[in-house]
């Protein structure tokens, strides 16, 4: 077996075609990741990733194992010795065996110079050898399966004919029918279970997962029984087995009752390894327990499609790998389909079509790029639609923070696709929506102030607006108290309800002013004065661990606001710094801030953590910016401050919290005390808590939506965050949406929105100036080397065969 192994070695390193065949390989593929633009150019795609090779490989390899495999059976039928050979004390197996094992040597020989893009893209990371090695290491591996696969089936196509041009052909065929032939048979109109059969038998499926790094038993022992198969069918055919197929020997039947088994039993996960540095391909507990009770096939519709730039495109990647990874788990199929909106519709359809993407919730967003007739513009929709057979999530996924650049904005995209399609899932499945009550009765903000955010928390949680003596007669009915900007005194009597519903395991979302500011005065022009607001909640807060402090933070990162001056008799409107309007910087270590835009503040205070309970954890969620000050008060506040640009000195302190979550075991602000609850006679007081959780606001504005009320009209609602003067819309929506499914949350899937994933960039500075140099390393030096290679081998094989001539 060995001999023969050798001899085909040999022979393939003897002749001329084994060169070409190889050296035409390594060409092409260095071409399409270093010189041509494209999908595969690593370059242009300005990410330290060989992705594009795992992308392209399996295209190339349909002609290279071809090529390669063609000659090994045909040849021996073609020149009489297959007869020869089968006389020899070789079984069949081991013949197949052989010729296969030398088939396949010789592809990775063919792979092994391609590890030069590897150490070109690990020198051209920023900084330096920011790839992902496991991941990548973890690629190769899924190549090799898919080379072993092939050079199975070259085998078989090779037995199956005398001709190696027909070899050729027929490998090619059933190498494409059988990489993605099932997969267009499985698009088809049909039921979804015999679609998932259809698609799980091609090689695609497979190939598609391991080729990101992630080993999964049920991929490798699909590789491992189809290699097999296509070996048997070869062994089978070599011993003229196969026009005895009428009849088949008991041995044959029994051979394939176990394959039968063995590829029922790859359907059940034994292990899933991933090899990805961050574990970028690992679904959270919270994940793989949602979509194990998933009792419907679902179908997700992936809108961003078409000519995109890289940036995007690899992002459009990671949504179908994450949804891959949760159909690894799901006990339905999870269905993928690409939409392009431009192809999807006649041009004079176009635009109604791309209207009711939007109506059915979809946000779109200009893409702008340069064209030989200038700066081309069009709409693109980075979002996805899930649905079932009767409802769909639309779910938008392009984070727009325009603090950040366009490259940490797209990966922050990628880091909550997880907790973004978890959500969606979540939404579509059948289960009891929790309450989340507004209370009233203090001053708090009217239902027109919180419309937006109690809108958009309606699609998770039953919104209603109650007084404190609902809440005492319910306590366990609401999951989460919202108590947004009260004006009015709370009394004794209403502290303890809210005291003792927060013992008995409640959440509350404090966001209170501790400064009260006449914004009449300001409206008209006119200097007001700020006062300390007193609505008697300072001693249980203070006794929950955080004080809201009566001061007034002003911040150099402030909102700009329409100034009129007159500048040569004309009036003139210009913006200008309203540093009583911070735009408050969010945390990116919670998750309820993480990834979220700035938060429009207005007459912001401070707050500070009290007390030491240990049993309690704090997070800080929003501050200020590092340039900032605190004012306190009584102060006056005019208009006419804009004028008056402070010193940088001015703002000397900086990270000023503004909002904190506290998450443990609070004390009771009534233990120990017997007050006058005003006709409520409690049995008991509870002491401490149970697990449960507050978020505190020191800035009551920041829960409110503007609101234009018309006499007779309905008033006209703007979204929470939005700055009329400047159309941007701040994250405040976005803040405390969080803030509520984090309140809520019991199932961990909130804490999806922590994951992290590296940004892997290319140094662009260095691919600009030395492109031209990275593609001469990359295109002509890996043929190169194989040229050199098979130059030595052929040296050492001439010495040493003239020595046993000699002899």
């Amino acid at each position: 077996m060995y001999s023969l192994f050798r001899k085909e070695i040999n022979t393939f390193f003897g002749s001329l075609i084994g060169y070409v065949v190889i050296i035409i390989f390594l060409l092409i593929t260095g071409l399409f990741l270093w010189v041509f633009p494209g999908t595969f150019n690593i370059p242009d795609g300005g990410y330290a990733t060989l992705n594009g090779l795992f992308k392209l490989a399996p295209w190339v390899y349909l002609f290279l194992v071809p090529a390669i495999t063609m000659r090994l059976f045909a040849e021996e039928k073609k020149n009489g010795t297959l007869e020869l050979l089968l006389t020899r004390p070789l079984s069949g197996w081991k013949i197949i065996m052989a010729k296969y094992l030398a088939g396949l040597a010789l592809v990775v020989a063919s792979l092994l110079p391609t590890l030069i893009y590897f150490l070109s893209v690990y020198l051209l990371g920023n900084p330096v050898g920011d790839i992902d090695t496991g991941g990548t290491w973890g690629s190769y591996i899924g190549l090799f399966f898919l080379a072993a696969i092939y050079v199975a089936i070259g085998i078989l196509a090779s037995v199956l004919s005398e001709n190696q041009i027909v070899a050729f052909l027929l490998s090619m065929v059933l190498c494409f029918l059988t990489y993605i032939g099932f997969d267009f048979i499985g698009s088809l109109d049909m039921p979804s279970t015999l679609q998932s059969i259809l698609v799980n038998i091609g090689i695609n499926e497979h190939y598609l997962s391991v080729s990101r790094g992630v080993l999964d038993s049920r991929d490798l022992i699909y590789f491992l029984v189809a290699i097999f198969l296509f070996l048997w069918i070869s062994k089978l055919a070599l011993n003229g087995q196969l026009r005895k197929w009428k009849k088949p020997s008991r041995k044959i039947l029994i051979t394939a009752v176990i394959l039968l088994l063995v590829f029922l039993i790859s359907g059940v996960r034994i292990f899933r390894i991933d090899l990805t540095a961050e574990k970028r391909f690992s679904l959270s507990p919270a994940s793989k327990a949602l979509v194990k009770k998933q009792d419907c096939p679902l179908w997700v519709e992936i809108y961003l499609a078409g000519d995109i730039p890289p940036g995007l495109k690899n992002l459009q990647t990671a949504i179908i790998e994450k949804i891959r990874d949760f159909n690894a788990y799901s006990s339905q199929k999870i269905q993928v389909k690409i939409i392009d909106p431009y192809n999807e519709v006649t041009p004079s359809e176009q635009e109604k079509y791309i209207e009711s993407l939007y109506k059915r919730g979809l946000t779109p967003t200009d893409l702008r790029r340069k064209t030989d007739q200038g700066v081309e513009t069009k709409l693109i929709f980075p979002g996805i639609i899930i649905h079932n057979t009767e409802e769909e999530v639309a779910i938008n996924l392009l984070r727009n923070n325009p603090m950040l650049s366009a490259d940490e904005n797209l990966n922050r995209s990628v880091e909550d696709l997880e907790y973004e399609i978890a959500r969606g899932v979540r939404l579509l499945q059948k289960h009891d929506h929790p309450s989340v009550a507004f209370l009233t009765g203090h001053g708090e903000c009217d239902e027109w102030e919180t419309k937006d955010l109690a809108y958009s928390l309606s699609e998770n949680y039953r919104i209603c607006r109650i007084p404190t003596d609902s809440l005492y007669a319910s306590p366990g009915k609401y999951k989460a108290l919202i108590i947004a900007n009260p004006v009015q005194r709370f009394s004794e009597r209403d502290k303890f309800i809210i005291d003792q519903y927060i013992m008995k395991g409640g959440r509350v979302l404090w966001s209170v002013d501790p400064v009260n500011v006449s914004l009449d005065s300001l409206s008209y022009g006119f200097s007001t004065i700020a006062l300390n607001r007193d609505i008697n909640l300072n001693d249980q807060l203070f006794r929950y661990g955080v004080r809201m402090n009566p001061d007034l933070l002003q911040d150099a990162e402030c909102l700009l606001i329409p100034v009129i001056s007159e500048v040569g008799g004309q009036k003139k409107e210009e913006p200008a710094p309203w540093y009583y309007s911070p735009l408050l910087a969010p945390s990116q270590n919670h998750v309820i801030s993480r990834s979220i835009n700035r938060v429009k503040g207005e007459f912001t205070s401070s707050i500070d953590l009290v007390g030491e309970n240990n049993q309690v954890k704090s997070s800080i969620l929003l501050t200020t910016s590092p340039y900032a000050c605190r004012i306190q008060i009584p102060t006056e506040i005019s208009l006419a401050s804009i004028n008056q640009q402070p010193d940088r000195d001015y703002f000397n302190l900086g990270n000023i919290p503004v909002a904190i979550a506290l998450d443990g075991k609070f004390q009771s602000a009534f233990m120990n005390r017997i007050p006058d609850l005003e006709g409520l006679k409690p049995r008991t007081i509870i002491p401490t808590s149970t697990n449960t959780r507050m978020v505190v606001v020191a800035d009551g504005s920041t829960i409110a939506n503007q609101v234009i009320y018309n006499r007779g009209k309905q008033p006209r609602i703007f979204p929470l965050g939005y700055d009329r003067f400047s159309q941007q819309t701040f994250g405040n929506k976005d803040f405390y949406i969080n803030a509520v499914n984090y309140l809520c949350d019991d199932s961990g899937i909130i804490e999806l929105r922590s994951k992290t994933v590296v940004l892997r960039l290319l140094d662009k500075v260095k691919v600009k100036e030395s492109k031209l140099t990275w593609q001469l390393i990359n295109v002509p030096i890996p043929a190169i080397i194989f040229i050199l290679f098979g130059f030595g081998y052929n040296l050492v094989r001439k010495r040493r065969y003239g020595k046993h001539s000699n002899f």
